[in-house]
């Protein structure tokens, strides 16, 4: 599998980066995580370039990471900036890579590829989650698979009626609309459901008498692997802005070919200052992730046992329009980036261009 170098990955929470460094592995690399005196957040290289330790393990000592095993000192920029060794003087080539890192929406991010073109810009938008109007929570989970089948899982949210009965009434597949739009690089698949009796989930900031409604799952994503979900369910007549809804963004960030980083949260618009509400959520969010979607994804990556995704020829069914649109995208990029000969081939994912403008079982 390639990845997509130059493009944003999440690499962590904002909150979880205190006065202690921390490590991740991203794209198959590690990375050392710290902040600076006055807070602003570093990455570098974590294999110390002496006898490999991890950068991630050491401390801070003012504004450089020290290593844990022989005291070298590495500064934002890689630099190693102090040996405490012999005269001190630092050998040629005693530093390591430095990543742009760009901290919004609560999130780390941090630039794989080519530090030149790394443009902040192209963080994909997840202002929802800034406003002071919605309680947020955020999570993380690590998903035994490639990221590729956590996308695809979420751009078919038609498994959500068979595996997670706290987020989704068992017959409702019988009474969804589906859509797919693209948007350049985004994708949106788009989900309705009529007459959804008021879901497990939704029951805990359900604020009308009705006891069904419009329900609306709306899922974009964003090359290589980030993904907004506009979940709300409407009363009859109601306006779906003022209606209850519990936004969620599923951050992807490939940790080796066959693992990923799962960062997630979900907002609220109703009960905003109830923390036992917002713990009550959150655990039943986090639990669908991990007791429920991680053990079917993980599954499936064993059963593909390291197989190519179009070598085992899967059954296309509607759903899944937005997925492969997303595939392909993703293998052009790769390509058009210049990586490795058996980078994905976009030409041999099928373009199901008849699924485009949706479908309704009735």
């Amino acid at each position: 599998m390639s990845f997509l170098r130059n493009a944003w990955y999440v690499a962590g929470w904002s909150s979880d980066l205190g006065t202690a460094p921390r490590r991740i592995r991203v794209l198959g690399e590690w990375i050392a995580l710290f902040r600076l005196a006055d807070g602003t957040a570093a990455a570098i290289g974590d294999r110390c370039p002496h006898r490999f330790a991890s950068l991630g393990d050491g401390k801070l000592v003012g504004d450089s990471l020290q290593c844990p095993y022989h005291g070298l000192r590495f500064d934002r920029d890689g630099r190693c900036v102090h040996n405490p060794h012999g005269d001190g003087s630092v050998p040629t080539g005693g530093g390591v890579r430095s990543y742009p890192l760009v901290e919004r929406h609560g999130a780390l991010w941090v630039w794989t590829g080519e530090p030149g073109r790394a443009d902040p810009a192209a963080i994909p938008d997840f202002a929802r989650f800034d406003d002071p109007a919605l309680a947020v929570s955020r999570g993380h989970l690590k998903v035994t698979a490639p990221y590729e089948l956590v996308t695809d899982n979420l751009l078919d949210l038609s498994h959500a009626a068979f595996i997670h009965p706290f987020l989704a009434s068992p017959d409702a597949a019988d009474r969804t609309r589906t859509g797919i739009r693209q948007e350049g690089g985004t994708v949106w698949s788009q989900f309705w459901i009529d007459r959804e009796p008021i879901t497990p989930l939704f029951r805990l900031v359900w604020d009308h008498p009705d006891d069904q409604a419009e329900m609306r799952s709306h899922m974009r994503w964003t090359a290589p692997s980030t993904l907004y979900l506009d979940v709300g369910m409407t009363p009859d007549g109601a306006d779906p802005d003022d209606s209850p809804a519990l936004p969620s963004a599923h951050l992807l960030t490939p940790e080796t070919e066959g693992s990923t980083h799962y960062f997630w949260m979900v907002g609220r618009n109703r009960g905003q200052a109830d923390a036992a509400l917002g713990e009550r959520i959150h655990a039943g969010i986090a639990r669908a992730f991990a007791e429920e979607d991680e053990p079917m994804i993980a599954r499936v990556a064993e059963n593909m046992d390291g197989a190519d995704f179009w070598s085992l020829r899967p059954m296309i069914l509607a759903g899944d329009a937005a997925a492969v649109r997303a595939r392909r995208i993703l293998a052009q990029m790769i390509r058009a980036e210049g990586a490795a000969p058996d980078a994905p081939d976009a030409a041999r994912i099928p373009a199901i261009e008849g699924a485009q403008h949706g479908h309704h079982r009735n």
